[in-house]
């Protein structure tokens, strides 16, 4: 899952924000996923900061530093 940062589109009901709509977005992923499947997010806002406590219930490994470049 790579959702944009921030989204208004006309199909929408209301404005995306990917650090407020994170949880829910992975959570409403996770129910289509196959017991044992795998969910990769990442997403383009450098501030971003993973709500560890609200998906408690998951296996999360954060892989940022290895899919950074090296020159980046």
């Amino acid at each position: 899952m790579d959702p944009p940062t921030f989204s208004n589109s006309k199909k929408m009901e209301g404005v995306l924000d990917v650090q407020r709509d994170h949880v829910a977005l992975i959570e409403d992923a996770m129910r289509l996923l196959r017991p044992n499947g795998l969910l990769i997010f990442s997403n383009n806002y450098r501030r971003f900061k993973l709500d560890y406590e609200a998906l408690s219930r998951y296996q999360i490994k954060d892989v940022t530093q290895q899919s950074l470049d090296p020159d980046f």
